[in-house]
């Protein structure tokens, strides 16, 4: 938990530096820091509240270099997960 310059508690992942901006910082699923800086505290809130739903609901499978199974994978993992039976799995695979 994160404190701006008179000690109140701002909230997870957010804090104030000294020049009084306000920092919100995360890592992303690909291990990535992603750090904003802002003047008002609830444009903190905001950023780091939309960029860490992008992260986890973002489109995955945007790029120019995805591949077919690549695809597939992302599906059967994320998509179908445990809703598939073994045989029927196994029938995918064999494809």
């Amino acid at each position: 938990m994160g404190k701006d310059l008179r000690g109140k508690e701002l909230g997870v992942d957010i804090s104030q530096e000294k020049d009084g901006l306000y920092t919100a910082r995360f890592t992303d699923k690909l291990g990535k820091r992603r750090q904003q800086y802002f003047k008002k505290l609830q444009e903190c809130r905001n950023w780091l509240a939309d960029a860490q739903f992008e992260d986890e609901h973002g489109n995955v499978l945007q790029g120019e270099n995805l591949t077919v199974d690549a695809w597939y994978r992302y599906w059967i993992d994320n998509v179908k997960g445990d809703n598939i039976r073994f045989n029927t799995r196994r029938n995918y695979r064999a494809l």
